[in-house]
């Protein structure tokens, strides 16, 4: 559904990633995140910080890594909920990416990340 093909070594940076950032409640690894990217996730993942998520997850789709349609995959898989236990919307993913691409952040360093998992 993602439409990725994640090698050992990208998955592996991935999940450093994902677990560096505290984007996932608790830590993932790498099972879990194959898990999300071949949608076989037997829960979705509690998230923790929505913009991060979506802007990492842009960066994916930008490589061509993910589909473009990421967001609506992630809406219909249920693959993410909220620290409250409800499930994150593609209306929510949406406009969390839009406030991480046009909020002055950080978040740059998360492109040049994905550049060098895109090459292994």
């Amino acid at each position: 559904m993602y439409g990725s093909r994640f090698n050992n070594k990208q998955l592996k940076h991935l999940v450093y990633l994902f677990n560096e950032e505290m984007i996932f409640q608790p830590a993932v690894d790498e099972k879990a995140v194959n898990g999300l990217f071949s949608c076989k996730l037997t829960q979705p993942l509690m998230v923790r910080d929505v913009r991060k998520l979506c802007y990492i997850m842009d960066q994916l789709r930008q490589k061509g890594m993910i589909t473009p349609m990421w967001q609506a995959v992630s809406e219909k898989q249920n693959c993410f909920m909220s620290l409250r236990g409800k499930p994150i919307s593609r209306n929510t993913l949406s406009s969390a990416k839009y406030c991480a691409i046009n909020e002055d952040n950080d978040y740059h360093r998360y492109a040049e990340y994905i550049n060098i998992v895109a090459r292994m």
